[in-house]
């Protein structure tokens, strides 16, 4: 594959992810201001990564047969729809939270606003180490997706005591929980784009 169109699928693969990154930014500032209308936007930005994975999938499956670079990036498109639809279900539970008023406790709102933060910059780090093609930038995202999931695994082990011991409500509980797992999958699927995009 000739090295401008490479650069130019790169560019492409980068705006995928910084939509996704705006896309969590959104479902921040819904969750932390109670703010329905953030999830609107959010979901049109969704929408918007679907439509270009299916497009950017299908000019890599054609490049594929005579281009090696494009066969080994080819499910990247994949990986960061997957990750739009994670953000997704972070946005369906905070429309849940406003929507039935379901309170959580300090604890999980701090919790919350952390993973954000961490989600927010493992995407934008993605995003640069794919442009960049660092493979010590690329290491590093997947170094900090590694943390974030066990950042989420801690906080979901220690939430479940809280409800054993009766400090939270079943169903806030699952709604948090259901917010943690999510941030998982967002890790998982970052560090399998970068893995797939690290030079060899």
């Amino acid at each position: 594959m000739p090295d401008q169109s490479m650069k130019d699928i790169k560019k492409e693969i980068y705006l995928l992810i910084h939509k996704a990154e705006q896309m969590l930014e959104l479902t921040e500032d819904a969750f932390m201001k109670n703010k329905a209308a953030s999830l609107d936007q959010a979901a049109s930005f969704a929408r918007e990564i679907k439509d270009k994975e299916d497009a950017l999938t299908e000019k890599l499956a054609k490049a594929a047969p005579g281009s090696g670079e494009a066969r080994v990036i080819l499910s990247v498109p994949m990986h960061i729809e997957k990750i739009a639809i994670s953000i997704e279900r972070i946005a369906e539970n905070v429309r849940v939270k406003i929507k039935e008023g379901l309170l959580f406790s300090d604890k999980a709102i701090q919790e919350t606003g952390i993973m954000m933060k961490k989600g927010k910059e493992v995407l934008k780090k993605a995003g640069e180490a794919v442009v960049t093609g660092s493979a010590a930038g690329m290491e590093s995202v997947k170094t900090e997706s590694d943390a974030m999931v066990h950042m989420a695994n801690t906080y979901s082990t220690a939430h479940e005591d809280r409800l054993v011991a009766g400090e939270c409500s079943p169903k806030s509980s699952s709604n948090y929980l259901c917010i943690l797992y999510a941030f998982e999958d967002i890790a998982a699927h970052t560090k399998d784009v970068l893995k797939k995009m690290s030079p060899k």
